[in-house]
C-alpha cells in the first residue's frame, strides 16, 4: 500500500484511474482507445453485425419490400444507426472518465448521495492522471469524435437516398 491509499478519502471504486481500469477492463471500450488497425476491426465487426441483424429484421418483419435495392439501403441504415449508438456510447463512457482524469478535484459520495464531498488531487496523483488521460484516453476520443461526424453524415445521406428511391 503506498501513501496516496492514506491520504485519499476517495472510495476506491470512485478514483478516477480505478473508473478508467474499470472501463478499460468492459467489453467494447477497450477496443475504442487502442490503436487504428484493432479500433477499425472492431467498428467493422460492429457494423457488418448490425448491417446483417438490419437485414434479417427487415426481411421477417411485416414490412414487406418487393424492390432488393430498397432493402439494403434500409439495411445500411439501420446498421449506421446502431453503429452510432454504439459510438455515442462509447464516447460518453470515455468523456465522463476523461474529464474526472483531467480535473484537479474529485467529486465523491461517502455513503449516500446526500453526502458529496470533494477532494483536492495532491500534485503527483494529477499529473499521473493527466498523463494517463492525455496519453491514453483522448486519442480514442479524438478517433470516437471523427466517427461520430462521420457516421452522421453517412446517416442523414443515406435517409436521403431511401427517400428518393
Amino acid at each position: 500500500m503506498n501513501n496516496s491509499e492514506y491520504i485519499c478519502p476517495v472510495p476506491r471504486d470512485q478514483r478516477p484511474l480505478n473508473e478508467y481500469k474499470k472501463l478499460k477492463e468492459s467489453s467494447g471500450f477497450f477496443q475504442c482507445i487502442q490503436d487504428k488497425n484493432t479500433y477499425f476491426k472492431y467498428l467493422s465487426y460492429i457494423s457488418l453485425v448490425s448491417f446483417l441483424f438490419s437485414l434479417l429484421l427487415l426481411k421477417v418483419s411485416s414490412f414487406s419490400v418487393n424492390d432488393s435495392k430498397y432493402l439494403l439501403i434500409c439495411s445500411t441504415v439501420g446498421a449506421i444507426f446502431i453503429t452510432t449508438f454504439l459510438c455515442l456510447r462509447y464516447y460518453l463512457g470515455w468523456q465522463y472518465i476523461y474529464s474526472r482524469l483531467m480535473e484537479a478535484t474529485v467529486s465523491y459520495e461517502e455513503s449516500g448521495w446526500y453526502d458529496g464531498q470533494v477532494w483536492v488531487k495532491p500534485p503527483e496523483i494529477l499529473l499521473q492522471d493527466r498523463l494517463v488521460g492525455t496519453y491514453e484516453i483522448y486519442p480514442g476520443l479524438l478517433r470516437l469524435q471523427s466517427t461520430l461526424v462521420f457516421s452522421l453524415v453517412l446517416f442523414l445521406a443515406s435517409i436521403t437516398l431511401a427517400k428518393n428511391t
